[in-house]
């Protein structure tokens, strides 16, 4: 059942997202021609995952299952294996195009045959497919995990896994894999999970450093960090937790800097403010690309948020709002997947965790 709930996301990214743009996304990107400079000129992990595990691909498991043979099976423009709705002419330079071979033909003429071309293609597509659901497979695991901290029913705890799973499949709109968006939510996920059981913060070390190199919404995990530990210790501010959210804070803002210092800065190219506030909560389009992922539970969420404990409420107390308001602020936020963090973290378990209490307290007063 995990294996399905994590491969559908991948079907929906190619059958109504955008997803047959991203090898010309990647491969511009190894070119450093990014289609929007800042901030994914900054964005280096997941074009580095991407690539590396595509050579690790093609020296391994290439050489013992051909990629002619796979074609058939799992090529992406396939007719007989997808069904393409999207409009492909959104961010692309040259329209439909750049989602099929023949664009490659062109553009990146190597000496390679026609057929060459084809494999090579496939040969992505193959991998991003594969990284994607293995994503997928790691964000529904640790979320379970997650959800298991607050909810103690397991099929309420599932039921949260099915919400996640759901906000991820509908989340395609204006999104090819989305890697740098869906390793994102990995990371804070493993972060939340580490941070609600207190376990060593030690282990938020390599997921700051990987998080800073995949998207600067990572700088907000020592932020997490230190807010749940001084509710936790009475709203006081220990030394030991105080170093450590300090530190995890300063390789976060080491990484920002470096990388703009590294490739060299960029004007971020969109004007934020209370006008884009105002476009956001007006724009319909925006409002029921965050209804598909979220249904009415942000909505529940708000009536249950006093009722949890006191750890699940800072968490939805320091993220929610934050969260929402940032990118409300920023830019236009017609790719839903942005806000799938606060869904996962806070949403879900506090919406879930409020039916399970309110089932449980209905129960027992009928038995009374």
């Amino acid at each position: 059942m995990i294996f399905l709930m994590a491969g559908m996301p991948v079907v929906r990214t190619i059958d109504t997202g955008l997803g047959l743009h991203q090898l010309a996304a990647h491969k511009a990107a190894l070119n450093g021609d990014f289609w929007f400079p800042n901030p994914w000129k900054y964005r280096v992990f997941s074009v580095w995952l991407a690539e590396g595990s595509y050579q690790l691909y093609t020296n391994t498991i290439d050489k013992i299952i051909p990629v002619d043979g796979l074609i058939k099976y799992l090529s992406p423009i396939s007719s007989e294996r997808f069904a393409i709705t999207a409009n492909l002419r959104r961010f692309s330079e040259n329209g439909y195009e750049v989602a099929f071979p023949q664009y490659f033909f062109k553009k990146y003429n190597s000496g390679k045959s026609d057929w060459e071309v084809i494999k090579e293609y496939h040969r992505y597509y193959i991998v991003f497919m594969m990284l994607r659901f293995l994503i997928n497979l790691g964000i529904l695991y640790f979320a379970f995990r997650y959800f298991k901290v607050f909810i103690s029913n397991f099929w309420m705890v599932l039921l949260a896994v099915v919400f996640l799973d759901n906000g991820m499949n509908n989340a395609f709109r204006d999104t090819a894999f989305g890697f740098d968006t869906y390793i994102d939510l990995l990371l804070f996920t493993i972060s939340a999970l580490v941070i609600v059981r207190n376990y060593s913060p030690a282990w938020l070390i390599p997921v700051m450093v990987i998080g800073i190199l995949n998207r600067e919404t990572s700088l907000f995990i020592p932020a997490l960090f230190a807010i749940v530990n001084f509710v936790r210790d009475g709203y006081k501010i220990k030394l030991r937790n105080f170093v450590w959210s300090a530190g995890i804070g300063l390789i976060g803002i080491a990484g920002f800097v470096g990388l703009r210092w590294y490739y060299g800065y960029e004007p971020y190219m969109l004007k934020s403010g209370w006008f884009r506030v105002v476009e956001n909560f007006s724009n319909y389009s925006i409002m029921s690309g965050q209804f598909a992922i979220m249904l009415i539970l942000p909505i529940l969420s708000l009536f249950f948020v006093r009722q949890s404990p006191l750890l699940l409420r800072t968490v939805w107390f320091a993220i929610v709002p934050i969260w929402f308001g940032i990118h409300y602020w920023s830019f236009p936020v017609l790719e839903s997947r942005y806000f799938l963090v606060p869904f996962t973290l806070a949403i879900i378990p506090v919406t879930l965790l409020g039916i399970e209490n309110s089932y449980l307290n209905g129960k027992k007063t009928g038995i009374v």
